[in-house]
């Protein structure tokens, strides 16, 4: 009880610091009249529960799977408090939806949730500080020509090292599936990163993903990072492209094979350890093969 309550004072004490909370007191909108939820039915496969949070619990639980993936694998800096308590949390947590994948044949582990993403709505997004991604790169032409709502941002995709076979994955993406044909979001954006912060260390695939995924002028955005390592288009003549493509993050992959396209700059996270681009794609566009398998 004690430490439940100096975990909310740390993490009350950092959400009211962050410029996203000012934000919110500054708009003062209400988030419960806002966040009028469509019915959005889970979904049982074999042993698992595929379903958003619907509880602080939950919402925790998969923060501290967060934790554990970003900063115990990926060697993220978390804060003193995320540090302290195990969780990787934002303000953004607060208004996101966050699709859990809860295997219920989990033996002696209390948290059951194997693999999470999380979803912002434009709509939600526009009210409360804007989308995470805004951080990194400028999303000004994509909002310009998209309203808000047809819009969702995915991020934080994270799933337990005992369940990387590609299932729970799938499961996530079936769930994005039916969130995307509930809300009618034209177009899904977020961030795809590559491990480290050295830039060079991936001038072939980055040069290959501007060569062959490069944003269209009228959806392109520009990265905000201050230091811009710039990239030759010029591909080492001794690898070919589908050698570069199978060495790419997995989760950059699922995204290019779907039809995602990336901004043409990364921006370079210290806090999570990871060189980020920006992915976007239009819904509309989504390959055939994975429309039957995920929209369908």
């Amino acid at each position: 009880m004690f430490i439940d309550k100096v975990k909310e004072k740390f993490v009350n004490r950092d959400l009211k610091l962050s410029k996203f909370n000012l934000i919110f007191k500054r708009k003062m909108y209400s988030l419960g009249t806002l966040k009028t939820k469509k019915s959005f039915s889970k979904i049982d496969v074999n042993n698992f529960v595929i379903k958003l949070a619907e509880t602080k619990s939950e919402i925790k639980k998969a923060q501290a799977l967060r934790y554990s993936v970003f900063y115990k694998e990926k060697k993220a800096t978390p804060t003193i408090s995320e540090k302290l308590f195990r969780l990787d949390y934002d303000t953004v947590d607060k208004f996101a939806d966050h699709v859990i994948v809860i295997d219920k044949n989990s033996k002696g582990n209390k948290n059951k949730i194997v693999g999470t993403y999380r979803l912002i709505r434009g709509d939600i997004a526009s009210k409360f500080g804007g989308f995470y991604t805004s951080s990194e790169f400028d999303l000004s032409k994509i909002l310009k020509i998209y309203k808000h709502y047809h819009i969702l941002e995915l991020g934080r995709s994270c799933v337990h090292q005992d369940y990387r076979n590609g299932t729970i994955m799938n499961l996530l993406w079936k769930a994005i599936a039916e969130y995307v044909k509930l809300y009618d979001i034209k177009i899904l954006l977020g961030c795809a990163s590559f491990h480290g912060t050295n830039v060079m260390k991936y001038t072939n695939e980055l040069s290959y993903l501007r060569k062959n995924f490069l944003l269209p002028d009228e959806l392109s955005v520009k990265s905000l990072d201050p230091k811009i390592c710039t990239i030759s288009t010029e591909i080492n003549s001794n690898i070919n492209d589908l050698r570069i493509f199978f060495k790419l993050p997995p989760l950059l992959k699922g995204y290019l094979r779907i039809g995602g396209k990336v901004s043409h700059d990364c921006f370079v996270d210290y806090k999570f350890n990871t060189i980020d681009l920006c992915v976007v794609v239009k819904t509309n566009n989504i390959d055939e093969k994975y429309k039957n398998k995920y929209l369908n």
